[in-house]
């Protein structure tokens, strides 16, 4: 097994889904800031 591929897919998913969360976020706060 492959530790190297294994570890470059865990890091995109951990930061896609941190990406993610900083989309819901932001658009969280543009909701708040429109009210």
């Amino acid at each position: 097994m492959d530790l190297g591929i294994w570890g470059k897919k865990t890091a995109l998913v951990s930061a896609s889904s941190a990406g993610l969360g900083f989309a819901s976020a932001l658009a969280l706060a543009e909701q708040v800031a429109k009210q």
